[in-house]
C-alpha cells in the first residue's frame, strides 16, 4: 500500500471506511486498547465482594491500588517506549498477545480464587493489571506510530475503536441493571460466570485484533512506506528529540492533556448526582449516565471525521481553545449537584444532556488532536516518533486528572 492508496479513504463516508479491511483493523485494535481496562473497571465490585469480602482492608484499598498501579505503570513505560523509537510493528503484536495472556490468567484466577489466600489473590491481580498496562502501552505506542504514518484517517479509526470499547460495556451493564437480581444489585454482587465471560471476551477481542493485523500485512506496508524514505524501521538509530516534537505538537499534546484532566471529573459527578424527577433507582440511573457519556464520546469521534474539522483551517490553536472551553461544563455540574434535593424531571433530563455533551466534546477534542498530529509533522520518521510522544501526554493527563478528581470529591462533599 502506498500513500495514494492510503489517502483514498480521506473523502469517503464512515461505513465505506469500515468496509476497508485496513481501516477496520485499526478500529479493532482501538477496541482492543480500551476493552481490557473497561473489563477490569466493570469487575471491581466482583473482586471486592467475591475475592475480598467487602469489609476487609484488601477490599478497601483494591480500587485505589488498581488505579495507582495502572496509571504509574502506563506513565513510566510510555516514557521508556518514547525514548526507543523502533520496532513499532513488533510492539503492536507483542502488546496484543501479552494482553491475551494476561486475561486468560485472570480468568483462571477467578475460577480458583477460593483456594488462594486473600493476600496472594490481591498481589496476583495487581501483577496482572501491571502486565496488562504494559501490554496496552506497547500496543498503543506501536499502532499510533503506524497510524500517524498511514494518515489521519487511521488515527481516527483507532480513536473510534476506543469509543466503541467504551459504549458496549456500558450498554450491557445498563441492560443488566434491569434484568439482574435486585438483591445482588443492592449488595454489589456480580455474577462470577458473567465476569469470566467478559474477561474471556477481552482475550478474544485482542486475539482477533492480532489476527487481523497480521492478515492485512499492515506491518509490512508500514515498513515499505518507511523504506521509501530510506529508513530501516527496525534498526534505525536516529532519534527525534522530544524538544523537536514538542515545538511542533505543543498545542495538540496540551489539548490531549487538558482534555483528560477535565474529563476525569466525570466519574465523580456521575456517582454522586442522583435522579430526583424521573424516579429511577441509582442502580439504573448511574449506568444510564455512563452509557450517555460513552455514546456522546463515540459520536464526538465520528464528528471529527467531517471535512470542516479535517481541514487545515481548523488549526491546532482552535483545537486547544476548544479544549479550554470544556472548563465551561464544570459550573453546570456543580449546579446539578447542588440541586440534588429537588424533584424535577427537567433537571434530570438537563443533567443527562450535559453528560452526553461532555462525552461528545471529550471524544471530539481527543480525535481531532490525534488526527492532526501527522498534518503538522514534516516526515514519516517524525510521525512514527510522535506515537510514543503523544502517549506520554495521555498518561500525564490521566494521572493529573486522577489527582484533580480528589479535589472535586472534597468540593462536592
Amino acid at each position: 500500500m502506498n500513500h495514494d492508496a492510503i489517502d483514498s479513504l480521506e473523502n469517503v463516508g464512515l461505513w465505506k471506511k469500515l468496509s476497508n479491511l485496513e481501516y477496520f483493523t485499526f478500529c479493532m485494535i482501538g477496541i482492543g486498547l480500551l476493552w481490557p481496562w473497561n473489563c477490569v473497571l466493570s469487575a471491581v465490585l466482583y473482586f471486592k465482594h467475591s475475592f475480598f469480602q467487602d469489609v476487609t482492608n484488601w477490599a478497601k484499598v483494591f480500587a485505589s491500588s488498581m488505579m495507582a498501579v495502572s496509571t504509574i505503570t502506563s506513565l513510566v513505560f510510555n516514557v521508556w517506549l518514547a525514548n526507543r523509537q523502533r520496532n513499532y510493528t513488533q510492539r503492536v503484536v507483542r502488546g496484543l498477545v501479552w494482553q491475551v495472556m494476561a486475561f486468560v490468567v485472570l480468568a483462571i484466577i477467578c475460577m480458583v480464587h477460593n483456594m488462594l489466600p486473600m493476600w496472594f489473590s490481591f498481589l496476583f491481580i495487581m501483577v496482572v493489571i501491571l502486565f496488562s498496562s504494559v501490554a496496552t502501552a506497547l500496543t498503543q505506542n506501536g499502532i499510533l506510530a503506524i497510524a500517524n504514518v498511514f494518515g489521519s484517517e487511521y488515527s481516527q479509526a483507532v480513536m473510534l475503536g476506543q469509543a466503541v470499547a467504551g459504549v458496549l460495556p456500558s450498554v450491557v451493564l445498563f441492560g443488566l441493571s434491569y434484568i439482574g437480581d435486585s438483591t445482588a444489585a443492592e449488595t454489589g454482587e456480580q455474577s462470577q460466570a458473567g465476569i469470566i465471560v467478559y474477561i474471556i471476551t477481552t482475550a478474544i477481542v485482542c486475539g482477533i485484533s492480532t489476527t487481523l493485523f497480521k492478515f492485512t500485512g499492515i506491518g509490512g506496508q508500514f515498513m515499505a512506506i518507511m523504506r521509501e524514505e530510506s529508513i530501516d524501521v527496525d534498526d534505525n538509530d536516529e532519534q527525534i528529540p522530544f524538544r523537536v516534537l514538542f515545538d511542533k505538537l505543543r498545542l495538540l499534546v496540551l489539548s490531549i492533556l487538558l482534555t483528560f484532566v477535565i474529563t476525569l471529573i466525570f466519574p465523580v459527578f456521575a456517582s454522586t448526582v442522583r435522579s430526583t424527577g424521573l424516579g429511577m433507582k441509582d442502580e439504573h440511573y448511574m449506568p444510564l449516565i455512563f452509557t450517555l457519556w460513552n455514546l456522546g464520546d463515540l459520536y464526538g469521534r465520528v464528528l471529527a471525521d467531517l471535512p470542516y474539522f479535517q481541514s487545515p483551517s481548523f488549526t491546532p490553536l482552535k483545537t486547544f481553545i476548544y479544549a479550554l472551553l470544556r472548563f465551561l461544563h464544570i459550573p453546570f455540574f456543580f449546579y446539578f449537584s447542588s440541586r440534588n434535593d429537588g424533584h424535577s424531571v427537567v433537571l434530570d433530563i438537563g443533567y443527562m444532556l450535559l453528560q452526553f455533551v461532555f462525552g461528545l466534546t471529550n471524544g471530539h477534542v481527543i480525535s481531532l488532536s490525534f488526527m492532526k498530529v501527522p498534518q503538522v509533522l514534516d516526515n514519516d520518521l517524525e510521525k512514527e516518533a510522535a506515537g510514543g510522544f503523544t502517549n506520554i501526554f495521555v498518561s500525564v493527563g490521566l494521572a493529573l486528572g486522577s489527582l484533580v478528581s480528589y479535589i472535586f470529591v472534597f468540593l462536592i462533599n
